[in-house]
């Protein structure tokens, strides 16, 4: 049994956020330092800036998952009572303060990394994501597909919005950005690769969270793809997704093998690949809430592996 700090500590999920702020200084690190400065670091962005965009995504996402927390007491009663802490460990109207706290800390810092880039607009990002995370949890979350492919987004949106910030700090250095122009394009496919990864692992592992949540969900009238389609139809299309990232993947690693990147091929063979191919296989053997949430977890460890693989990239460069 968990005891109230084990609770409150889970309630902005910190796995999840290791895992955002890993991705976003492996994205600074191991893919624009290296590869776009070539190791000309004093024209990236300042480090207390790149941090304080770690901090703005970390801040909502945070937010996120207090007001998601808080709509969803009637469905954690239910699937996750031991974990349950709106309502039980702290009011209801404490969470949206939290969220509203959270969200707006974020905001501020969203609009002070716009000015210091000298883009307004980059700074309405965070706001509309808060308000995106709201809507989600009171709406969106509750109707077919629309859940999951928002947090898919979302997942994706920690991996570009590092690009969209770099490139905005980098045009301010107009010789130099000059110069970068021809290499933009390249680099800015290898960021919606990896965003792309996001976003598939994330959609298939939010299907699969659908499946172990059903009981909760159907009491409250969601409808996920579990309770409209059956499981055995949500078995198929976490399947088709998982087999259309493994396609995507194998193309991946087709492209590092002619280039000769071998340790990065093998380590995607290993630790991404086969993993995957592991899923397909228990999709279609699990049957209780808690072999979905082992499912889960693996997702969790495929989208890390993942994400690792930059180091990788920027040892073989």
């Amino acid at each position: 049994m968990l005891s109230k700090a084990g609770k409150l500590i889970g309630f902005i999920r910190p796995p999840n956020l290791l895992i955002i702020i890993l991705t976003q200084f492996l994205l600074r690190y191991c893919l624009f330092a290296p590869f776009l400065y070539s190791g000309d670091t004093e024209v990236m962005s300042p480090l207390l800036d790149f941090s304080l965009l770690c901090l703005a995504t970390l801040l909502i996402t945070s937010g996120g998952y207090v007001i998601n927390d808080y709509f969803d007491v009637k469905i954690d009663e239910i699937n996750k009572p031991a974990y349950l802490v709106v309502g039980k460990i702290i009011p209801g109207r404490t969470a949206i303060k939290w969220h509203i706290l959270l969200t707006g800390m974020g905001c501020i810092i969203g609009f002070y990394l716009a000015y210091r880039i000298r883009v307004l607009s980059f700074g309405f990002i965070f706001p509309a994501v808060g308000l995106l995370l709201w809507f989600y949890s009171a709406k969106y979350k509750r109707l077919l597909f629309w859940g999951n492919l928002i947090v898919a987004l979302l997942s994706a949106l920690v991996v570009i919005i590092v690009y969209v910030f770099e490139f905005f700090w980098l045009r301010l250095h107009t010789e130099f950005f000059a110069d970068l122009i021809p290499d933009l394009f390249w680099f800015g496919k290898l960021f919606l690769a990896y965003a792309l990864f996001a976003f598939l692992v994330t959609f298939y592992r939010e299907v699969i969270k659908d499946m172990e949540d059903v009981k909760g969900d159907a009491r409250v009238g969601c409808r996920s793809i579990p309770i409209v389609f059956g499981i055995n139809a949500s078995r198929g299309i976490v399947t088709l997704l998982v087999v259309l990232t493994i396609i995507l993947l194998s193309y991946t690693m087709l492209v590092l093998y002619r280039l000769n990147l071998m340790m990065v091929f093998w380590y995607l063979a290993v630790t991404v690949l086969l993993p995957m191919i592991y899923l397909i296989y228990r999709a279609f053997k699990s049957n209780t809430p808690e072999e979905y949430h082992i499912m889960s977890n693996i997702c969790k460890i495929i989208m890390v592996a993942g994400v690792l693989s930059m180091q990788l990239i920027a040892i073989s460069k």
